[in-house]
């Protein structure tokens, strides 16, 4: 699994609500952390889908990793980054692809 060395883009997506973040490894390549929305699913009762990293973007359909929730966790509990988009992805990680309510 790569390992984050530089976190330098989170965002939510204008689909309806997938999150992601970019980040350089320490392989040289760079990744994208991926929450897809499940908002258009009338029976989904997450907000997201469990997270895959992708090969530089969600974009290029090159799929490293599927994680479960645990393993995101455990991928995103060490890391920092101030951005608000971060921070309100993470929070779907903590929640197991819940959105917190506001």
């Amino acid at each position: 699994m790569p390992r984050v060395v530089k976190i330098w883009d989170a965002d939510i997506y204008r689909d309806g609500g997938s999150y992601g973040f970019c980040f350089d490894s320490d392989d040289g390549n760079w990744y994208e952390f991926f929450l897809q929305t499940r908002a258009f699913e009338v029976s989904a009762t997450e907000s997201h889908h469990p997270p895959v990293i992708y090969l530089e973007s969600v974009n290029s359909k090159q799929a490293v990793r599927a994680l479960s929730w645990a393993e995101a966790k455990t991928f995103v509990a060490p890391l920092h980054y101030e951005n608000k988009r971060f921070a309100e992805l993470v929070s779907i990680v903590e929640n197991e692809g819940r959105k917190a309510l506001k």
